[in-house]
């Protein structure tokens, strides 16, 4: 049976929702009419709700259909959020929060959760960076694959937020914890060194490329 998605708050259904074959969408223009839509169908039901912001009275509106509706699970999309709901949202995790700029990774996230994997909101707003950067082990501490050899490595973005990165490189070099350099130019053309930390490598063997995932200490 396939996965009944419901989304509001947009116009059309994405095209990488509307491909996949586990999916079934449905444009639910009004979210109050989500009700008759919950209760007509069945299995495993997930609402992708696209909010400019996010406020409490769209907590209590989703809420309810999730406690009066079996097997329902909200997502939300959303542009921004403040300080307080950041904070609100640690220690409150019916829903799952996903920024805007993830929405790419919609089909993949809601295929995790039914999978059951936990799904956190990231601190801050990745947005998509198109240049490259330089790459090279920092003057703090090493990792043990990198005491002894130093290269500068061509490296391109994946995304960038102002607390972290991910990004891909073509060698296996770095490990977890290893400390590197970023040197790269911003959107307004001033280049920008950044020293960081290695949280996570993954090797992408399709595209023979290292995937990091760093996150920024300090910035000049």
């Amino acid at each position: 049976m396939k996965t009944q998605i419901f989304l509001t708050g947009i116009s059309i259904i994405p095209k990488h929702l509307k491909k996949d074959p586990h999916f079934q969408c449905h444009l639910i223009e009004n979210p109050y009419d989500l009700r008759h839509s919950l209760g007509a169908t069945e299995g495993e039901k997930i609402i992708v709700a696209y909010l400019p912001f996010l406020e409490i009275r769209h907590f209590d509106i989703y809420a309810y259909l999730q406690k009066n509706y079996a097997n329902v699970k909200t997502f939300f999309v959303v542009d921004e959020l403040s300080s307080n709901m950041k904070t609100k949202l640690k220690s409150f995790q019916d829903f799952i929060v996903l920024w805007k700029t993830e929405e790419l990774h919609l089909a993949r996230d809601i295929k995790s959760y039914l999978s059951g994997k936990k799904l956190e909101l990231r601190q801050d707003k990745r947005n998509r960076h198109l240049q490259g950067a330089l790459v090279t082990p920092s003057m703090l501490p090493m990792g043990s694959e990198n005491k002894n050899f130093q290269p500068i490595l061509g490296g391109k973005f994946d995304n960038i937020s102002l607390n972290g990165s991910c990004l891909k490189i073509r060698a296996p070099f770095y490990t977890k914890k290893d400390f590197v350099n970023l040197s790269y130019q911003n959107k307004e053309g001033e280049y920008v060194n950044v020293e960081a930390q290695v949280r996570w490598t993954k090797w992408n063997e399709k595209d023979q490329s290292q995937e990091l995932g760093v996150q920024f200490l300090t910035q000049s």
